[in-house]
């Protein structure tokens, strides 16, 4: 359900629900749901453990799902399963999206 929302989407989710949204384009109702929706994505990703997030990036990285993947990887490594292996892993996807820069900071985080 995540990859329905686009990022403005989330932004504006994230503001609403912090009490900073100016102005909803969205119908109250419409915009609650998608704010939901998020919120349970999010918990649902991050009470999974790391070796889980890790499989379904992996997953997400075989199909050439990379922002899914970069989106897992993060997960992982904020779930204190920053391995080697996970930031190569990130990087690639990030490299396939042609984030040069992010790709070689992930880079330099894998001790060779």
């Amino acid at each position: 359900m995540m990859d329905m929302c686009d990022e403005a989407t989330k932004a504006s989710c994230l503001d609403w629900s912090t009490g900073k949204s100016s102005a909803m384009s969205l119908d109250y109702n419409s915009h609650l749901q998608l704010c939901i929706a998020f919120k349970q994505d999010c918990s649902a990703l991050y009470a999974a453990d790391g070796d889980t997030v890790l499989a379904s990036g992996d997953a997400a990285l075989a199909v050439s799902d990379y922002n899914k993947a970069i989106e897992l990887y993060s997960a992982a490594i904020d779930l204190d399963s920053a391995t080697d292996e996970v930031f190569a892993k990130r990087g690639k996807a990030k490299l396939e999206k042609m984030l040069w820069a992010d790709a070689l900071l992930d880079a330099q985080q894998v001790r060779w």
